[in-house]
């Protein structure tokens, strides 16, 4: 009687199942890695409009507690942020004293660049609104924080 034998476990993998591992492996990669950056983009534009929204609604408490106008100035490359080279950003001041300043992550930029500095009064009002829209470089997505004239209420959208 003929018994096929159990294949040694020694030998290993063939050349043959080993290519052909790699080939599905670097076509998943090739599929996924794409997809995977643009989600990483969008979530950093999302996240940059987030957090600008609650700076402005920071820089708004500031002057109403400060009983002192706040200003919040943007740059489309500001050349102190200069990890890889200058990035969009926006600072909050007192006259000539930084409260804050961000630097926006690098695949992220003004879509349109803010015309004007934002002002709070003392009051927590700003005389001018202001619409100020964040744009994935990569992908496009914009996300809008808006801020009221008068009121200076900040609204962002996505809640």
């Amino acid at each position: 009687m003929d018994h096929a034998t159990p294949r040694d476990p020694a030998a290993g993998f063939s050349l043959l199942e080993m290519v052909v591992v790699l080939a599905i492996a670097g076509f998943l990669l090739g599929v996924v890695l794409p997809t995977y950056s643009n989600y990483a983009s969008n979530q950093r534009t999302l996240a940059a409009a987030r957090t600008l929204a609650s700076d402005l609604r920071v820089a708004q408490q500031e002057a109403v507690t400060r009983r002192a106008e706040i200003t919040v100035t943007f740059s489309s490359a500001d050349a102190a942020c200069t990890s890889g080279g200058a990035h969009a950003s926006y600072t909050i001041t007192q006259g000539a004293a930084v409260i804050k300043r961000t630097c926006i992550s690098s695949d992220v930029e003004w879509a349109p660049q803010p015309e004007a500095p934002v002002t709070f009064q003392s009051t927590g009002a700003a005389p001018v609104g202001a619409t100020l829209t964040m744009r994935s470089a990569r992908t496009s997505t914009r996300h809008t924080v808006t801020i009221q004239p008068g009121t200076g209420a900040v609204s962002d959208g996505m809640r």
